[in-house]
């Protein structure tokens, strides 16, 4: 079961079924998915939509997971966030989408910083990446402000090229307004 994440602005909880049209349109927006693997470039419709949201809730197995990101004061759904087991590795990889209305609010790093603290204080995970295309500036300065460090790039991941960046459970800095747990659902 993944916990539901409350921060100043945000909430961010397991997918519902209700949320397969606000998904859509957010990863149904090629400006959105450009970034991300193959898997999310080709949800044509609601119904597929609902079966990928359906599909991500059977996969994720603490701590990986995939969470809505919703505003706080609305209930509108903004985003998504995950936190994934790579392929052939231990590692963890955090990864972020939002809709492009909802860009340039901080709600990415804000949701990203949220996950990954959870996931280190709540789990045994010691560290956790990101992986950024070369020429994705937004997805880098959003890393950065989730406090990753750039320490390479790497071809390991994905079949590709791409800038890995890594937080370490000793670098969370301690903020008062760190992200609440509301318990597990």
């Amino acid at each position: 079961m993944k916990p539901r994440i409350e921060t100043e602005r945000l909430v961010i909880r397991p997918w519902r079924d209700i949320d397969a049209s606000d998904a859509l349109a957010i990863y149904g927006d090629e400006h959105v998915t450009r970034w991300l693997i193959p898997q999310l470039s080709w949800v044509p419709d609601v119904p597929a939509m609902r079966d990928l949201l359906h599909r991500w809730q059977a996969e994720d197995v603490k701590p990986a997971g995939h969470w809505a990101v919703e505003l706080r004061d609305t209930g509108r759904v903004v985003g998504g966030v995950a936190l994934l087991r790579l392929a052939l590795w231990d590692d963890m990889e955090i990864g972020w989408q939002l809709a492009r209305s909802a860009w340039g609010n901080g709600y990415a790093a804000e949701a990203g910083a949220a996950v990954a603290d959870w996931s280190m204080h709540n789990t045994d995970l010691e560290e956790v990446f990101a992986l950024v295309g070369p020429t994705n500036a937004r997805a880098a300065g959003t890393a950065k402000r989730i406090g990753m460090e750039l320490i390479g790039e790497t071809e390991q991941y994905h079949g590709q090229r791409l800038n890995l960046y890594r937080l370490r459970h000793y670098d969370l800095a301690y903020h008062p307004d760190s992200p609440t747990y509301a318990g597990e659902t």
